[in-house]
């Protein structure tokens, strides 16, 4: 599946994308208009924001910090027709939190996994009782969106190289928000070491992240059970990604 098929281009957006279209271990094919995952909505335009309603978007889940939201309010937050939820997916920003204690893309993903812990299962357990089309979001739509999607079409069966394939779709479209957001940091007086570090989207990243997941946790049905995510959610998960 190519990238064309699965990007949606808007004006105020890079990288909206559906994952629909992917082949799981046991043959079947996760569905079209379903789950979405795109960075921040808060510069769509209103003929962005009807080309979304167009494709059936339903509810948002918005994955940043509140100071985050606040900053840059995401444009479906009073909808009346869509349903929009901030579910922050990193509980802090400081320099004691996991992005500033991970020395690399794949170690930010692995302290996720083990310390939130509690948020991961409150987004999975959202979007699998959510009305879809869903749409997840953070700021890039890269790492928190990134993750999230990860285990979300892992605990569905779509294979781990395929997932790594998904999330290295990022690195094509974020070029020009990332060179964006770094001229900002560096007028703003910021130290971009940090940024720089956490930046890329190497394929290997997924690959090494769902490595440590079964590694540490024996797969991702035991993680999802790990972390409390019931029956019922999980199989909600299925039921909306799959044929």
């Amino acid at each position: 599946m190519t990238l064309d098929q699965r990007h949606i281009p808007l004006e105020g957006a890079h990288n909206v994308r559906d994952v629909g279209g992917y082949m799981t271990v046991d043959g079947r094919i996760t569905r079209w208009r379903r789950l979405l995952r795109a960075d921040s909505l808060h510069h769509l335009t209103i003929e962005d924001q009807q080309r979304l309603r167009a494709y059936g978007v339903r509810t948002i889940i918005d994955l940043r910090l509140p100071f985050e939201v606040a900053h840059n309010p995401n444009v479906f937050a009073n909808a009346h027709d869509v349903r929009y939820t901030n579910l922050p997916l990193i509980t802090e920003r400081s320099e004691t939190s996991i992005e500033s204690r991970a020395s690399s893309v794949s170690e930010l993903y692995r302290l996720m996994l083990d310390e939130c812990q509690e948020p991961i299962r409150q987004i999975l357990a959202t979007i699998a009782e959510a009305d879809a089309p869903v749409l997840v979001h953070c700021f890039v739509g890269k790492d928190r969106t990134g993750l999230i999607t990860a285990l979300a079409l892992r605990a569905t069966g779509v294979p781990v190289e395929t997932i790594a394939d998904d999330y290295a779709l990022s690195e094509a479209l974020t070029i020009a928000l990332l060179a964006e957001i770094r001229a900002m940091l560096i007028r703003l007086g910021y130290d971009v070491t940090r940024f720089d570090r956490l930046s890329p989207a190497p394929r290997e990243a997924m690959i090494e992240t769902m490595a440590y997941l079964d590694e540490r946790y024996g797969g991702i049905e035991a993680y999802l059970t790990s972390i409390g995510l019931t029956d019922a959610q999980r199989a909600g998960l299925r039921r909306l990604l799959l044929e």
